[in-house]
């Protein structure tokens, strides 16, 4: 297959998505569950309800995941703890709230990177990092402008695996043109944009904001 045939093929699969994006079925508001608890060790606003909470198992190579704050701790396995919960603030309230968080003890802020690209896309963050391979992510975003914007190649991502190389190769390249992100940051649950990507599923149909906690530790 050469190329033109790729491009014309990538091209056509994403306008019908994007097309169809308006008639697919979409989940409720999110509604929190029992006993879900916030072990990120990272703060939440006040009134926030945590809807999800996860246990974070990631192999992280920093060439591929330069959005990351543990990417910044380093190459390899990192265990720990990821929260996402809702809240009814407007997204200037939780940007405000997100520049007072505390930066964690032994810890330092750290800038990964393409926050002004993801502030496009209705996302905010701040990230920090520590000597001895910690790092931790702080993710505000209002789902309705992320799924606005990039509901398209939500879809897209969702289908990349199962195309073959050429079409991987050509929907990298026009997802990196367009977004400014390549499909590895898009899809690394640790970087900012990909953990909000990750999440924007659960918010579909709500007027609530978002707030994505993730935090992770070297494993030794």
């Amino acid at each position: 297959m050469n190329g033109r045939a790729v491009f014309a093929i990538f091209s056509l699969s994403l306008s019908l998505i994007a097309c169809s994006g308006n008639k697919q079925n979409v989940a409720q508001n999110p509604q929190p569950t029992a006993s879900l608890a916030n072990e990120t060790g990272l703060p939440l606003p006040e009134n926030a309800t945590i809807i999800d909470a996860r246990a974070v198992h990631e192999t992280i190579d920093p060439s591929q995941s330069s959005g990351s704050a543990l990417a910044e701790a380093g190459k390899g396995t990192y265990n720990g703890h990821e929260v996402v919960a809702s809240a009814d603030a407007s997204q200037q309230d939780l940007e405000t709230w997100l520049a007072s968080v505390p930066v964690p003890e032994g810890m330092k802020k750290t800038d990964p990177g393409a926050k002004i690209m993801a502030h496009r896309y209705g996302i905010d963050y701040i990230a920090f990092v520590s000597p001895n391979g910690k790092g931790a992510t702080v993710v505000v975003m209002d789902p309705k402008i992320v799924t606005g914007k990039l509901g398209a190649i939500v879809s897209m991502l969702d289908k990349y695996n199962s195309l073959p190389e050429p079409m991987r190769q050509a929907m990298d390249s026009q997802i990196k043109q367009r977004t400014g992100f390549s499909i590895a940051e898009l899809t690394d649950k640790s970087a900012p944009v990909g953990a909000a990507i990750n999440a924007v599923k659960e918010f579909r149909n709500s007027d609530k904001r978002a707030i994505i906690l993730v935090s992770g530790e070297k494993a030794q």
